[in-house]
């Protein structure tokens, strides 16, 4: 897998943030840490929606 076409998303904030835009996420999982992520595959709209924060 390469890691730099995909997002992690760790912030729920962000995740609804990303949310409102309709952007979908590709999975949810627990990590190692015990901290739930969101995986998105990085596009050029996920690209200027992270720029903005």
């Amino acid at each position: 897998m390469n890691k730099s076409k995909y997002f992690f998303c760790y912030d729920l904030a962000l995740k609804r943030k990303i949310d409102r835009y309709g952007i979908e996420y590709i999975c949810t999982a627990i990590a190692n840490s015990g901290k739930r992520f969101w995986l998105y595959e990085k596009t050029e709209m996920l690209e200027k929606i992270l720029n903005k924060r």
